[in-house]
């Protein structure tokens, strides 16, 4: 039987999206520690959001060609760090029909151009990255808040200051919609909790080229994330904190399998 752990265990946003999506891939994962299968969205995510970062840290001064240069030693890193736990690349998840190595290879150019295209919205837009009391430049800032008593860390990829006031944002490099602006709202508390400054606005910065006339990177929209009631915030990181505590994993199969890491160890897909 499911035995409760005491008190509230320290959570993030990812780990909520990921308990609500299926609790089964989040048990296999987070709590038996099964290896995700690599997958070269992931290795092009985590590149474009260090160059994007270093780029920002420098004051926007660093040149293409180092940000460029920075890329790609980011993503050979993360390379690496795949093939520590599958060797073979075409073994490697590509959510599509493609192999393993062609993927690869069409991701990394592919990052390069989402680089290439957040500099051009940086230097064309006249927002500028905020810089919060404690002096931090709101560039992955880190915070540590508590929301319905659980201990929430995490990361806020950026808070630009726009012509229409502060905005938190969120950089997205696939092709996915987001369909919520719950992550924004959770990191407007987060600002509120640490610096007492209620940031009311919210995008998702888009990188995501398609076809063979591609879009240039640029943020979603504002969304006004007055509209996301906090005290329910609260009552969702309560409900998943107190669920996963008392051992409560329910396999959700869906579409999302397809880009699941834990998915060949999966009972409900009969493995």
């Amino acid at each position: 039987m499911p035995t409760c752990t005491a008190g509230p265990t320290p959570r993030s946003h990812s780990q909520y999206t990921a308990y609500a999506r299926c609790g089964e891939a989040y048990r296999l994962a987070r709590v038996e520690h099964i290896p995700a299968d690599p997958a070269g969205w992931l290795t092009q995510g985590v590149a474009v959001h260090s160059a994007i970062e270093v780029y920002e840290r420098s004051g926007r001064s660093m040149s293409r060609a180092d940000v460029t240069t920075h890329y790609h030693k980011a993503w050979h890193d993360e390379i690496r760090a795949g093939l520590a736990i599958q060797p073979d690349i075409d073994q490697w998840m590509t959510g599509g029909f493609k192999s393993g190595s062609k993927d690869l290879v069409d991701r990394q150019d592919l990052g390069e151009h989402q680089v290439a295209d957040y500099i051009d919205y940086a230097e064309q837009s006249g927002e500028t990255i905020w810089t919060a009391p404690d002096g931090r430049l709101a560039v992955e800032l880190p915070f540590s808040v508590t929301i319905g008593e659980v201990p929430v860390r995490g990361y806020i990829d950026q808070v630009v200051v726009t012509p229409y006031g502060l905005s938190v944002r969120d950089i997205k490099t696939g092709t996915k919609k987001q369909s919520s602006a719950l992550q924004l709202a959770l990191y407007r508390r987060a600002l509120w909790e640490t610096y007492g400054v209620d940031v009311l606005w919210g995008d998702y910065f888009t990188c995501a080229r398609k076809g063979r006339s591609p879009k240039p990177g640029a943020p979603t929209d504002p969304i006004a994330l007055s509209a996301i009631d906090q005290r329910w915030l609260d009552a969702q990181y309560a409900a998943m904190d107190a669920a996963e505590r008392h051992g409560i994993y329910l396999a959700n199969p869906g579409d999302h399998c397809a880009t699941c890491g834990v998915s060949k160890h999966c009972k409900a897909k009969g493995r």
